[in-house]
Protein backbone atom coordinates (compact mmCIF):
# COMPACT_ATOMS: atom_id res chain seq x y z
CA UNK A 1 0.00 0.00 0.00
CA UNK A 2 1.31 3.44 -0.84
CA UNK A 3 2.29 5.88 1.88
CA UNK A 4 0.19 9.03 1.98
CA UNK A 5 0.90 12.64 2.83
CA UNK A 6 -0.47 14.24 5.95
CA UNK A 7 -4.25 13.82 6.07
CA UNK A 8 -4.97 17.47 6.70
CA UNK A 9 -2.79 18.54 3.78
CA UNK A 10 -4.52 16.06 1.47
CA UNK A 11 -7.99 17.22 2.48
CA UNK A 12 -6.93 20.81 1.82
CA UNK A 13 -5.57 19.96 -1.64
CA UNK A 14 -8.60 17.90 -2.60
CA UNK A 15 -10.97 20.58 -1.39
CA UNK A 16 -9.07 23.13 -3.44
CA UNK A 17 -8.94 21.19 -6.69
CA UNK A 18 -12.03 18.98 -6.70
CA UNK A 19 -14.23 21.70 -8.26
CA UNK A 20 -11.64 22.18 -10.99
CA UNK A 21 -11.81 18.62 -12.27
CA UNK A 22 -15.07 19.17 -14.06
CA UNK A 23 -14.78 22.87 -14.92
CA UNK A 24 -15.30 23.86 -18.56
CA UNK A 25 -13.79 27.17 -19.71
CA UNK A 26 -16.28 29.73 -20.94
CA UNK A 27 -15.90 30.64 -24.60
CA UNK A 28 -16.90 34.18 -23.71
CA UNK A 29 -13.83 34.54 -21.52
CA UNK A 30 -11.34 33.97 -24.30
CA UNK A 31 -9.54 37.18 -25.25
CA UNK A 32 -9.86 38.37 -28.82
CA UNK A 33 -6.15 37.78 -29.38
CA UNK A 34 -6.05 34.39 -27.67
CA UNK A 35 -2.77 32.51 -27.83
CA UNK A 36 -2.82 28.76 -28.52
CA UNK A 37 -4.04 26.23 -25.97
CA UNK A 38 -3.36 22.52 -26.16
CA UNK A 39 -4.10 19.39 -24.14
CA UNK A 40 -3.05 15.79 -24.44
CA UNK A 41 -5.30 12.75 -24.23
CA UNK A 42 -4.65 10.30 -21.41
CA UNK A 43 -1.55 8.28 -22.29
CA UNK A 44 -0.62 4.89 -20.84
CA UNK A 45 3.02 4.72 -19.76
CA UNK A 46 4.86 1.41 -19.41
CA UNK A 47 6.69 0.10 -16.37
CA UNK A 48 10.31 1.10 -15.87
CA UNK A 49 13.22 -0.20 -13.79
CA UNK A 50 15.05 3.12 -13.82
CA UNK A 51 14.03 6.77 -13.54
CA UNK A 52 10.62 7.79 -14.80
CA UNK A 53 11.27 9.98 -17.84
CA UNK A 54 8.68 11.58 -20.13
CA UNK A 55 9.24 13.99 -23.02
CA UNK A 56 6.24 15.54 -24.77
CA UNK A 57 5.94 17.77 -27.83
CA UNK A 58 3.86 20.96 -27.56
CA UNK A 59 3.05 21.10 -31.24
CA UNK A 60 1.07 24.33 -31.37
CA UNK A 61 3.97 26.35 -29.97
CA UNK A 62 6.82 24.16 -31.25
CA UNK A 63 7.89 23.43 -27.69
CA UNK A 64 8.72 20.62 -25.30
CA UNK A 65 7.50 19.49 -21.89
CA UNK A 66 9.61 17.10 -19.84
CA UNK A 67 9.61 15.42 -16.47
CA UNK A 68 12.16 13.16 -14.77
CA UNK A 69 11.47 11.44 -11.44
CA UNK A 70 14.14 9.44 -9.63
CA UNK A 71 13.75 6.74 -6.99
CA UNK A 72 15.21 9.05 -4.31
CA UNK A 73 12.36 11.51 -4.85
CA UNK A 74 14.30 14.08 -6.86
CA UNK A 75 12.54 15.49 -9.88
CA UNK A 76 12.93 17.94 -12.74
CA UNK A 77 9.88 19.40 -14.46
CA UNK A 78 10.91 21.51 -17.44
CA UNK A 79 9.74 23.00 -20.71
CA UNK A 80 10.71 25.42 -23.42
CA UNK A 81 9.81 27.09 -26.69
CA UNK A 82 11.64 29.72 -28.72
CA UNK A 83 8.38 31.50 -29.52
CA UNK A 84 7.39 34.67 -27.69
CA UNK A 85 3.87 35.68 -26.69
CA UNK A 86 3.85 39.40 -25.84
CA UNK A 87 1.69 40.40 -22.89
CA UNK A 88 0.84 36.77 -22.10
CA UNK A 89 1.35 34.48 -19.12
CA UNK A 90 1.89 30.74 -19.63
CA UNK A 91 0.34 28.04 -17.43
CA UNK A 92 1.09 24.32 -17.84
CA UNK A 93 0.20 21.25 -15.78
CA UNK A 94 1.23 17.60 -16.00
CA UNK A 95 -0.31 14.77 -14.00
CA UNK A 96 0.94 11.23 -13.40
CA UNK A 97 -1.75 8.83 -12.18
CA UNK A 98 -1.17 5.31 -10.85
CA UNK A 99 -3.60 2.51 -11.70
CA UNK A 100 -4.80 2.60 -8.08
CA UNK A 101 -5.72 6.28 -8.36
CA UNK A 102 -2.84 8.11 -6.68
CA UNK A 103 -1.69 11.22 -8.57
CA UNK A 104 1.38 13.44 -8.70
CA UNK A 105 0.68 16.88 -10.15
CA UNK A 106 3.31 19.23 -11.61
CA UNK A 107 2.55 22.86 -12.54
CA UNK A 108 4.42 25.89 -13.81
CA UNK A 109 3.19 29.42 -14.50
CA UNK A 110 5.20 32.38 -15.72
CA UNK A 111 5.68 35.21 -18.19
CA UNK A 112 5.74 34.25 -21.88
CA UNK A 113 6.58 37.64 -23.38
CA UNK A 114 10.16 36.65 -24.18
CA UNK A 115 9.87 32.93 -24.98
CA UNK A 116 9.35 30.18 -22.39
CA UNK A 117 12.17 28.41 -20.57
CA UNK A 118 11.69 26.80 -17.16
CA UNK A 119 13.02 24.02 -14.96
CA UNK A 120 11.48 23.19 -11.58
CA UNK A 121 13.77 20.91 -9.59
CA UNK A 122 13.40 19.52 -6.12
CA UNK A 123 13.06 16.48 -3.90
CA UNK A 124 9.85 15.07 -2.49
CA UNK A 125 9.52 12.49 0.28
CA UNK A 126 6.15 11.58 -1.18
CA UNK A 127 7.72 10.84 -4.56
CA UNK A 128 10.41 8.73 -2.90
CA UNK A 129 7.91 6.73 -0.83
CA UNK A 130 5.63 6.10 -3.80
CA UNK A 131 8.17 5.77 -6.63
CA UNK A 132 7.60 2.01 -7.01
CA UNK A 133 3.88 2.57 -7.39
CA UNK A 134 4.39 4.76 -10.47
CA UNK A 135 7.34 2.74 -11.79
CA UNK A 136 4.93 -0.19 -12.28
CA UNK A 137 3.23 1.82 -15.01
CA UNK A 138 0.91 4.81 -14.90
CA UNK A 139 -1.12 7.30 -16.92
CA UNK A 140 -0.17 10.83 -17.93
CA UNK A 141 -1.97 13.90 -19.24
CA UNK A 142 -0.90 17.52 -19.70
CA UNK A 143 -2.49 20.83 -20.54
CA UNK A 144 -1.24 24.35 -21.20
CA UNK A 145 -2.87 27.69 -21.90
CA UNK A 146 -2.15 31.39 -22.00
CA UNK A 147 -3.78 34.35 -20.31
CA UNK A 148 -3.35 38.10 -20.39
CA UNK A 149 -0.46 39.29 -18.23
CA UNK A 150 -0.74 42.42 -16.11
CA UNK A 151 0.93 44.35 -18.92
CA UNK A 152 -1.43 42.84 -21.44
CA UNK A 153 -4.50 43.72 -19.39
CA UNK A 154 -3.22 47.27 -18.98
CA UNK A 155 -2.71 47.61 -22.74
CA UNK A 156 -6.22 46.33 -23.50
CA UNK A 157 -7.68 48.76 -20.95
CA UNK A 158 -5.77 51.72 -22.40
CA UNK A 159 -6.80 50.87 -25.97
CA UNK A 160 -10.43 50.46 -24.97
CA UNK A 161 -10.49 53.72 -23.02
CA UNK A 162 -8.91 55.53 -25.96
CA UNK A 163 -11.54 54.15 -28.33
CA UNK A 164 -14.38 55.17 -26.02
CA UNK A 165 -12.96 58.67 -25.64
CA UNK A 166 -12.75 59.00 -29.43
CA UNK A 167 -16.38 57.95 -29.79
CA UNK A 168 -17.48 60.47 -27.15
CA UNK A 169 -15.54 63.22 -28.96
CA UNK A 170 -17.01 62.25 -32.34
CA UNK A 171 -20.53 62.21 -30.87
CA UNK A 172 -20.06 65.67 -29.37
CA UNK A 173 -18.69 67.06 -32.64
CA UNK A 174 -21.62 65.60 -34.56
CA UNK A 175 -24.08 67.26 -32.19
CA UNK A 176 -22.32 70.60 -32.65
CA UNK A 177 -22.88 70.18 -36.41
CA UNK A 178 -26.49 69.21 -35.69
CA UNK A 179 -25.82 65.88 -37.40
CA UNK A 180 -28.12 63.80 -35.25
CA UNK A 181 -27.73 60.68 -37.40
CA UNK A 182 -23.96 60.49 -36.93
CA UNK A 183 -24.32 61.45 -33.26
CA UNK A 184 -26.77 58.57 -32.73
CA UNK A 185 -24.40 56.15 -34.51
CA UNK A 186 -21.46 57.19 -32.31
CA UNK A 187 -23.58 56.93 -29.18
CA UNK A 188 -24.71 53.43 -30.16
CA UNK A 189 -21.10 52.40 -30.88
CA UNK A 190 -20.05 53.67 -27.46
CA UNK A 191 -22.84 51.71 -25.79
CA UNK A 192 -21.75 48.54 -27.63
CA UNK A 193 -18.19 49.03 -26.40
CA UNK A 194 -19.38 49.46 -22.83
CA UNK A 195 -21.69 46.43 -23.00
CA UNK A 196 -18.91 44.28 -24.44
CA UNK A 197 -16.62 45.38 -21.64
CA UNK A 198 -19.23 44.46 -19.03
CA UNK A 199 -19.89 41.07 -20.65
CA UNK A 200 -16.19 40.21 -20.78
CA UNK A 201 -15.71 41.20 -17.14
CA UNK A 202 -18.63 39.04 -16.04
CA UNK A 203 -17.27 36.11 -18.04
CA UNK A 204 -13.84 36.49 -16.42
CA UNK A 205 -15.40 36.54 -12.96
CA UNK A 206 -17.43 33.43 -13.75
CA UNK A 207 -14.37 31.65 -15.10
CA UNK A 208 -12.31 32.60 -12.06
CA UNK A 209 -14.94 31.40 -9.59
CA UNK A 210 -15.34 28.05 -11.40
CA UNK A 211 -11.59 27.42 -11.81
CA UNK A 212 -12.07 27.17 -15.56
CA UNK A 213 -9.07 29.32 -16.35
CA UNK A 214 -6.56 26.92 -14.85
CA UNK A 215 -4.63 24.18 -16.63
CA UNK A 216 -4.82 22.27 -13.34
CA UNK A 217 -8.60 21.97 -13.53
CA UNK A 218 -8.46 20.79 -17.12
CA UNK A 219 -5.78 18.15 -16.63
CA UNK A 220 -7.46 16.76 -13.50
CA UNK A 221 -10.71 16.52 -15.42
CA UNK A 222 -8.94 14.58 -18.18
CA UNK A 223 -7.75 11.83 -15.83
CA UNK A 224 -10.68 11.99 -13.41
CA UNK A 225 -12.10 8.54 -14.16
CA UNK A 226 -9.24 6.79 -15.95
CA UNK A 227 -8.70 3.20 -14.82
CA UNK A 228 -12.16 3.32 -13.28
CA UNK A 229 -11.02 4.98 -10.06
CA UNK A 230 -11.29 8.52 -8.75
CA UNK A 231 -7.87 10.07 -8.25
CA UNK A 232 -6.26 11.15 -4.99
CA UNK A 233 -3.56 13.83 -5.16
CA UNK A 234 -0.46 12.72 -3.25
CA UNK A 235 1.68 15.74 -4.09
CA UNK A 236 1.38 19.07 -5.91
CA UNK A 237 4.81 20.14 -7.17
Amino acid sequence: MSKHVNGIERLFVLALFAPLAFAVPSAMAQPSTAAPAEASPVQTQPATTGPIVHNFQLRKINGTLNVTVNSDGTYDFSGSTGKSFPDKDFDVSLVMKASTGEMILFEYAGDASHSIQFSKQGQSKTLQDNFALFAKGHYTAWDYRFSESAAGRAKIYEEREKKKEELRKEEAEARKRHDEKVAAEKKAALQREEQQEIAEERAKQQQSSSGGGSSVGSVLGTVAKVAGVVGTILSFL
